[in-house]
């Protein structure tokens, strides 16, 4: 790296850490905001259901409301593309503020939309529109806001600033199950389906202007001599020197994305239709993966600090692919609340211990100039092709084969492929520090 890249990242370093608190602060509410109003969605899929699609059968009203959560995902990877080449052209700060303003646009056309009763097919119509900006807006979200922990952290902490990315979404899980089981459990099942359901949207918009207040506040970390100058000088660097990477890393991605949108989401309706779990119990799920994200998430992001170069570091990621049909057995088995709960505590926690690899590993293995970028894309393209498609191809796996066990087959299948690409990519960067004399032992330069 030239000595002016080098001054001149050490005083953003230095700026930014002078307000380490602050920033992490205004990264973490943002972020939280932005996972809770996308994944909120997820919920209360059954309720959404049968306010748009009335004339559908049970079965089917909950396929096109799940339908319709994965249109969200449709518009991921080009907000990941636009939005992160803006935030490698313009700056992190600028990104950031734009797509909280994106998702409570969004969030506001859901909470508010008449229900096909009302206004007829331009309901649902409405509905996917909404679902369209909040996804737009989610994949833009997490490569500016990674690339900007990244950034702003010291030498030694990165792993704990990066993890607050995921524990955010930990945030979100919480903050939506906790306001999905008080909403479910004070209000009847005719209240909840004709209005209830929308409230947990509202709660969504009325923090949205604080989120904005304080991501303006802000401390920007890109510097004008490491920005890209235009799109196609981004393209062609990442196109030139860093593609093979990008592919492997979105394939890493694979599997967890997967994982959290059937154990972190699916698996509310799995338990209150396949389990006939009450349910109040089922709006639990949320609870439970959030408050194992935020606690786990930080655990492994220290635990990346002090051990970067560790081969454990790829161990969940084989415990995940062999735990997965174990406890689903569990859990038909048994049939309680409680080991439903537990089963999603334990798939969570070996999911989020990879988080250093995720948030913090792969982005290093990208400059300054593009990271946003390929982040961007390595979040977004998984998460639209297997994330947005998880819950449908699983409820329709469930009409086709009424087996219980359809949900954790698919699992093991999509986690496999990425403990291979997670083993390709950690041996292909041993091999690229190895060839650098004394760079294995010392932490990768940002």
């Amino acid at each position: 790296m030239p000595q002016d890249a080098i001054t001149a990242d050490a005083a953003i370093r230095k700026k930014a850490k002078s307000s380490s608190r602050g920033s992490i602060i205004a990264v973490v509410a943002g972020n939280a905001l932005e996972f809770y109003d996308f994944t909120v969605y997820a919920f209360f899929a059954v309720f959404i259901g049968k306010a748009f699609f009335p004339s559908f059968s049970p079965a089917s009203q909950l396929i096109a409301s799940v339908a319709v959560f994965g249109a969200g995902f449709v518009a991921r990877p080009l907000g990941g593309i636009l939005i992160g080449a803006y935030a490698d052209r313009a700056g992190r700060k600028a990104a950031l503020t734009l797509t909280i303003g994106l998702m409570a646009l969004g969030t506001a056309i859901i909470a508010f939309t008449p229900t096909y009763q009302s206004i007829g097919l331009a309901a649902p119509v409405l509905v996917v529109i909404g679902r369209l900006l909040q996804g737009f807006s989610a994949g833009g979200e997490t490569g500016p806001a990674t690339t900007y922990l990244l950034e702003m952290a010291s030498e030694g902490r990165r792993g704990f600033y990066t993890s607050w990315q995921l524990a955010t979404q930990g945030i979100a899980a919480l903050l939506g199950g906790m306001v999905g089981y008080i909403v479910s459990s004070v209000m009847s099942e005719s209240a909840l389906a004709a209005w209830g359901w929308r409230i947990p949207f509202v709660v969504g918009l009325l923090i949205a202007p604080v989120g904005l207040y304080i991501r303006n506040k802000l401390h920007e970390t890109l510097d004008a001599e490491s920005a890209v100058k235009d799109t196609g000088e981004l393209i062609s660097t990442i196109v030139r020197g860093h593609l093979p990477d990008l592919l492997i890393a979105c394939c890493v991605l694979i599997g967890p994305t997967v994982t959290v949108y059937i154990v972190g989401h699916y698996m509310t309706s799995y338990g209150i239709r396949v389990l006939h779990l009450p349910t109040s119990t089922s709006m639990l799920v949320g609870l439970t993966t959030g408050a194992v994200g935020i606690v786990t998430s930080l655990f492994a992001g220290l635990l990346y600090d002090r051990y970067p170069r560790s081969r454990l570091i790829v161990l969940p990621q084989f415990i995940s692919v062999i735990a997965i049909l174990p406890v689903f057995s569990w859990v038909i088995e048994r049939g309680s609340g409680s080991v439903f709960l537990t089963m999603i505590a334990v798939l969570t926690f070996f999911r989020v211990l990879m988080a250093p690899f995720h948030l913090c590993f792969i982005p290093e293995i990208f400059p300054k100039a593009v990271r946003s970028t390929c982040v961007s894309i390595c979040y977004s393209v998984p998460t639209t092709i297997f994330g947005g498609s998880a819950q449908l191809v699983v409820a329709w796996m469930a009409s086709v084969f009424p087996n219980p066990m359809s949900p954790a087959w698919y699992l093991v299948a999509t986690n496999v492929v990425s403990l291979g690409a997670v083993f390709w990519l950690y041996l292909r960067r041993n091999r690229k520090a190895e060839g650098c004399a004394g760079t294995l032992d010392r932490p990768v330069r940002v």
